[in-house]
């Protein structure tokens, strides 16, 4: 495969939906999804078994691993970076990373932007991907509706006084699996909401992008931006419970 058309496989397992897929340049080729909450460390290693078999070949014909880099789940980021760093390692093959929100922006602008649904968001002047995190807290960033990031990742506690500013200027579309829970507290007519999950597809595009332009990680030291701290508490039915998003 030559570089203008590199084969990718892709690792997304940032939230509890975990998926994989293999993209020729920006055309992906074959995809798997799994909605399984806290199976990440379970089914993503027999996931990609599954996909090569289908595709017919292994690593050794991909020109790159991508993963999504983080905020999200604790143990989703760790167990997905940790999966593609070993495939990496043992191939040969470069890393890329990809943001979590970055790809959420994607998946939302492809609709924005879509003839099918120009009609329900041709007002759309801002996307704001979000992913869950704990209570009313988020992590989240502003973007264009053509998936430009505006504002830096950071993780917010959302009222019902959230991005009124933003709000204010124009159609605002809230999306990710955190986006759910807002819609119950934001009640403004710019607002819209998108469900939409968390899945590779949305990595290809930057993806190609930073292979062309050889921006790869190093995979000796590349860890998943978890934005916050791990947190372990104390549990009511044990000495520790281990708490993370």
């Amino acid at each position: 495969m030559s570089t203008a058309e590199p084969l990718l496989l892709y690792i997304e397992t940032s939230t509890e939906v975990c998926s994989v897929a293999i993209s020729s340049s920006d055309v992906v080729l074959y995809r798997k999804i799994v909605r399984e909450p806290k199976a990440h460390a379970r089914i993503i290693a027999p996931m990609i078994e599954d996909l090569f078999k289908e595709v017919g070949f292994g690593i050794e014909k991909c020109d790159a691993v991508v993963v999504s880099e983080g905020p999200g789940s604790y143990t989703g980021l760790r167990v997905g970076v940790a999966l593609a760093k070993g495939l990496c390692f043992a191939s040969g093959k470069p890393l890329i990373s990809v943001g979590s929100l970055d790809l959420l922006a994607n998946l939302a602008s492809d609709i924005v932007l879509s003839q099918e649904s120009y009609q329900e968001y041709s007002g759309v002047e801002s996307i704001v991907p979000m992913i869950d995190a704990r209570r009313m807290e988020v992590y989240t960033a502003t973007y264009t509706k053509d998936a430009q990031r505006l504002t830096p990742v950071e993780a917010m506690v959302v009222d019902e006084n959230s991005f009124a500013d933003l709000l204010s200027k124009g159609v605002t579309l809230f999306c990710g699996d955190g986006s759910a829970k807002v819609s119950t507290i934001i009640d403004h007519p710019n607002a819209k909401f998108l469900s939409i999950d968390s899945i590779a597809e949305g990595m290809v595009k930057r993806a190609v992008t930073k292979f062309r332009e050889g921006l790869f990680e190093d995979v000796a030291y590349f860890e998943p931006f978890y934005l916050k701290d791990f947190i372990a508490g104390v549990s009511k039915r044990g000495p520790l419970n281990m708490k993370s998003r």
